[in-house]
């Protein structure tokens, strides 16, 4: 069986400097120990006090050795006159600021002692301790032989607790288990295990320093005799165990120098041949070795209490809690607080009160558990204020997604500007209900504001966009009042413009030609957080109006009154002249777009100086005559009738508008000329197509058999080229071809259309 430190639970009392445990139980509790004096102190110095200290100088001495030690009493201090009326009447009056006099007993020690020996037998251990320590007439009534039934009666009353290890007597059994929790050797503080091997509480660092190594023995002390081991009480814990036991066995370096001081002198004594000094050192050993065995068994009987104690501490720990828990709770409520707010202060805080609930510490504990309670409903009101205002806000927001959501045009403000209306905050900050389905009750009435609220922005937006337009471009309304007669509002139309050209600053570059495609716009700019949310700000696009204007001026048409729509139904095409033609198979082709994918294209390609080439009639055949991919698709609702009104504002898909016009009498309609489709919801207009200047070469597979034994080594094909240089770029020696220093003098030196020997020339 090993031997185990274990943790032995305990009443912080006093602490003492003397190590009470000794091999043999011979160590004087009372020698070395000097009790701080209290007021109970006084008292000690009157007759009641000699006539105790007569009673016990015939007592054979105390239980650590039947000493007497006489020491030489202090002088003693004059008695006060308050001290001397007590002597005469047997009761102390204190007296205290108010002067109201209180009772105490400080006469308690005249009492008989067969009396306080009574009233001691019901305390237990830790009670005797503090009074041991508490004035010098009790420590020498609680230290004496003739109180050795009362240290065992408060053993009993502990209950359950272990007889004395064996060389210890009842009172330094008492202080080794409830003495206090501070190191035998340095004092510290908080060692909670008691090694009941050497019979001591030690702190690591002392363990380390004066445990020792059976196999280490014989280097730590040579000089000694090995079978001192076998005479000296160990542990199987080690110092660098942290509790935990082993097989091997450890010895306090302080009892092996006493046992080996006890054993030289028997050996002493078989040297000098005395008679029967080795029956006496061969009875000292056995008698040495039966006690190491009956501590060793006593160990393990002591490690089985205080396991049990333990549990049986914290098991009434936990009751005695949760009867004070249910205690002060109906305390509280019977002050008048609300049930709910008590229970739920016992849900966010555990007040462990693990002592009896007395009326004293009832006192103590109720104003600071008040104070508790009244920051935690103040907590309590904030937490359910803040809920509140989120679930509202959260139900609020997601009617606003849904309602935004189902519009088809118009851009759409940020929810958060409908939170900065005034009704919307007084609401969202509002008390809470009781339930909470009462506080989202009101929402579907602001919903009902919501067609105002991004009417007002969209008109908002309209004059911005017409205030910027007016200041950029000089174009009046009183202008576009006499250009229609007074047919639509010169607002509505001067945002109809071709030259009408807008760009949202919340995503990528693309012209926004005309309201239609703002009212349309939703923006594409990438987040990492998907919740994130992206607010349109809209503004003139510069590029896109010059682009604009350089086409209206090729086509001649008015740049200040023409609507965008007089350049949907000329159905111009336009090549760039900024871009030089692209290679494919062997021939050179140039991109033919119309006037707004022209647009576009000016503004991704960023030419400073838009230049245009308007595609000729002969031209516009080739290019109509081939297939173009389809665009929109036809499943798009944006398809309608150019021979009626009836999908005017209602678009449909291209088989029904198709189907329509054949009622019209028309058997094969044509794209553009019997129907077309609302370019407005369409994000962008159709790609450019291919015109080749020089047609492409196709390719024929050789017919010719190639021999199977020598194959024919592959032709890599010949580098272009680098014969041309930039001659802005004085001092680089950059060689690029003819279509690189082109796209290298745009892109770099901002010049729409290189000229040879101007900007760039050949290498010779």
């Amino acid at each position: 069986m090993g031997l185990h430190s274990v943790y032995v639970p305990m009443t912080p009392i006093l602490d003492s400097d003397n190590d009470c445990t000794s091999l043999d139980g011979d160590h004087n509790m009372a020698d070395g120990y000097d009790s701080p004096l209290t007021d109970l102190e006084d008292s000690t110095e009157s007759s009641g006090y000699s006539s105790l200290e007569e009673t016990f100088s015939e007592s054979s001495g105390s239980e650590y050795g039947g000493k007497t030690h006489n020491k030489k009493q202090p002088a003693k201090k004059r008695a006060r006159v308050a001290n001397l009326k007590a002597l005469n009447t047997g009761v102390v009056l204190a007296t205290n600021g108010s002067g109201r006099k209180k009772k105490t007993l400080s006469l308690i020690i005249t009492m008989p002692i067969d009396i306080l020996f009574e009233i001691f037998g019901l305390l237990g251990p830790v009670d005797l301790l503090h009074l041991s320590r508490t004035t010098k007439a009790f420590r020498k009534v609680l230290l004496s032989s003739n109180a050795v039934s009362v240290w065992k009666a408060a053993r009993v009353n502990r209950g359950g607790v272990p007889n004395c290890m064996p060389g210890m007597s009842e009172v330094e059994w008492a202080n080794l288990l409830f003495g206090g929790s501070q190191c035998y050797v340095c004092g510290t503080k908080g060692i909670m295990r008691v090694d009941f091997g050497i019979r001591r509480r030690a702190c690591t660092s002392c363990l380390k320093k004066n445990l020792v190594y059976k196999p280490n023995f014989s280097s730590t002390f040579p000089s000694l005799d090995p079978i001192i081991m076998d005479l000296t009480p160990f542990t199987n814990i080690g110092g660098w165990a942290h509790g935990h036991a082993s097989g091997s066995k450890f010895f306090w370096s302080d009892d092996i120098l006493k046992v080996a001081a006890q054993l030289g002198m028997y050996q002493k004594d078989v040297h000098m041949f005395k008679p029967g000094a080795k029956k006496r050192l061969e009875d000292f050993k056995q008698s040495r070795k039966r006690y190491v065995d009956s501590v060793f068994n006593h160990v393990a009987i002591c490690d089985a209490w205080v396991n049990r104690d333990r549990k049986h501490r914290q098991l009434t720990a936990t009751e005695l809690r949760s009867q004070n828990k249910e205690l002060i709770k109906t305390r509280l409520i019977r002050l008048g607080h609300d049930t709910n707010d008590v229970a739920r202060m016992f849900n966010n805080r555990d007040y462990a009160i693990d002592k009896e609930l007395t009326d004293a510490r009832w006192k103590r504990l109720l104003p600071r558990i008040e104070h508790n309670l009244s920051e935690l409903k103040e907590q309590w009101r904030l937490q359910d204020q803040r809920d509140a205002s989120r679930l509202r806000e959260t139900h609020l927001q997601n009617m606003y997604d849904n309602y935004v959501r189902q519009l088809r045009r118009g851009p759409a403000p940020p929810f958060e500007s409908f939170l900065e209306r005034r009704d919307v905050v007084d609401f969202i900050n509002s008390p809470p209900a009781m339930e909470p389905e009462s506080d989202i009750s009101a929402c579907p009435a602001f919903a009902d504001k919501f067609p105002e609220f991004c009417t007002g922005y969209v008109h908002r937006t309209k004059l911005a966009l017409i205030q910027s337009l007016g200041s950029y471009s000089g174009i009046s309304q009183d202008t576009l009042a006499l250009q229609n007669q007074g047919n639509n509002d010169p607002k509505e139309i001067l945002l109809q413009l071709a030259t009408s050209i807008f760009q949202c600053a919340s995503s990528r570059s693309l012209p926004l030609i005309t309201w239609d495609k703002v009212q349309y716009h939703k923006c594409h700019t990438y987040h990492a957080w998907p919740t994130t949310k992206v607010t349109c700000t809209f503004s003139i696009s510069q590029s896109g109006i010059l682009a604009a204007r350089s086409l209206l001026r090729l086509v001649g048409l008015d740049v200040k009154t023409t609507a965008a729509s007089t350049m949907d139904q000329l159905q111009h095409l336009f090549f760039c002249s900024n871009c030089p033609p692209k290679q494919e198979n062997g021939g050179l082709y140039r991109m033919a777009m119309d006037w707004r994918r022209s647009v576009i294209h000016c503004v991704e390609q960023s030419h400073r100086e838009p230049r245009w080439e308007l595609l000729s009639a002969e031209q516009l055949r080739v290019i109509r005559g081939s297939h173009p991919p389809e665009y929109p698709k036809a499943t798009d609702p944006v398809w309608y009738c150019n021979q009626c009104d009836r999908h005017n504002g209602k678009p449909v898909n291209k088989a029904t508008v198709i189907d329509h016009i054949r009622w019209h009498g028309t058997a094969v309609p044509k794209q553009g000329v019997d129907f077309s489709y609302d370019m407005a919801p369409v994000e962008l207009p159709p790609p450019g197509m291919k015109f080749f200047i020089s047609p492409p070469q196709p390719s024929r597979p050789s017919t010719k058999p190639q021999p199977s034994a020598k194959p024919q080594p592959s032709t890599k094909p010949q580098p272009p080229n680098n014969d041309y240089r930039c001659i802005h770029c004085n001092r680089s020696q950059r060689r690029f071809i003819l279509e690189g220093v082109k796209q290298h003098i745009k892109h770099k030196h901002k010049i729409g259309s290189p000229v040879e020997e101007t900007d760039f020339c050949k290498i010779k």
